[in-house]
């Protein structure tokens, strides 16, 4: 089984992180599987497996040069696997183009799904995929019920991350709060920088490094807290579990989430976190630590949690952890529908 996994750029998000845990997992055991990337932007190459082949199209610098590597490579796999939306598009517009036919599946991971449920132009006809991976239910359940695909043809399966075996010695000090997402809006920084001066506690925020308009004026709006000596920004890791050891705890404040592999990191490290119930992960890890997850931004719920979660033992998390989102796990699930697909 040759599977090939496509995607735009490997900048640091969610969709490159799945695509690039994916590959490694599956060359960890065995399958054949090639990555092909729009452009060679992006700090996560360096976390593929160096055995795995990565073809990297260039699209800008020439167009039909790309077109034809681009077909030559997905005649050769028997599974073509594409992350997001607007590189399924690019890709089936590409066959299209040329009369080339190739089943092809769509791994959605459209993070602002709770607010924007809009179809994308010609997904329910040119660009309908032959088999859709959702990261999250309101997604399938978008996929099914919006977009018209046949159940037989929809499967959830729920971002995961691949552990970090952290060798560094205990922190005795440690540096307060972590919260890790990119500079958008729906990341909701601010509300986290504010309960984070109610408790009293530093905040580092971990995202790609950007100048945009919206983190010009979340740095005005700290300035107005006159809490700038707290609040501390790490630009461009790309091994956000390597550095949860340092932090007593963590938050996720987005107002919409596919599915946060945030949360799923910060599972993978044992460190106790407040999120608001947004995204798949938030299901299940309500389920078994109703304390970590609040249904509104009450402020003052946040901060009776806070108390709370504080008690929560590492090994209790890392438990839960490898109980739902253990590797083998998810590799089965892929699999699975590439069987189906074949």
């Amino acid at each position: 089984m040759k599977i090939l996994q496509v995607i735009d750029q490997l900048g640091l998000g969610g969709a490159e992180r799945v695509c690039v845990n994916l590959a490694n997992v599956l060359h960890e055991h065995n399958y054949s599987v090639k990555v092909i990337v729009f452009n060679n932007k992006g700090v996560l190459f360096d976390l593929i497996d160096k055995e795995i082949d990565i073809v990297i199209l260039n699209k800008k610098k020439n167009k039909f040069k790309a077109y034809k590597k681009l077909i030559k490579e997905i005649k050769e796999a028997d599974i073509v696997h594409i992350h997001m939306r607007q590189n399924f598009k690019y890709v089936k517009k590409t066959l299209l183009a040329f009369g080339v036919k190739k089943k092809l599946i769509l791994h959605d991971h459209f993070g602002e799904i709770a607010v924007n449920k809009r179809i994308p132009t010609f997904y329910k006809s040119y660009y309908k995929p032959d088999y859709y991976i959702g990261c999250s239910k309101l997604l399938t359940d978008w996929a099914t019920d919006i977009v018209g695909l046949k159940k037989e043809k929809v499967t959830l399966i729920n971002n995961f991350v691949i552990p970090y075996k952290n060798s560094n010695k205990p922190i005795k000090n440690k540096l307060g709060g972590i919260l890790v997402g990119s500079m958008k809006p729906v990341k909701n920084h601010i509300f986290a920088i504010k309960l984070a001066k109610k408790i009293g506690v530093d905040l580092t925020i971990y995202c790609p490094r950007t100048e945009n308009s919206y983190f010009k004026n979340l740095c005005k709006e700290i300035d107005a807290l006159e809490y700038s000596k707290n609040i501390h920004f790490v630009h461009n890791c790309i091994n956000i579990q390597s550095e949860l050891h340092k932090y007593d705890f963590a938050f996720l404040t987005s107002t919409s989430e596919g599915d946060p592999l945030a949360l799923i990191e910060y599972m993978a490290q044992g460190i106790p976190f407040l999120s608001y119930n947004t995204g798949e992960a938030a299901k299940l890890i309500k389920h078994h630590f109703p304390d970590f997850i609040l249904d509104n931004f009450e402020e003052n719920k946040w901060i009776e949690n806070f108390q709370k979660i504080k008690k929560i033992e590492r090994e209790d998390i890392l438990k839960v952890y490898e109980k739902n989102y253990a590797t083998i796990i998810f590799l089965q699930k892929y699999i699975s529908v590439y069987k189906k697909l074949m």
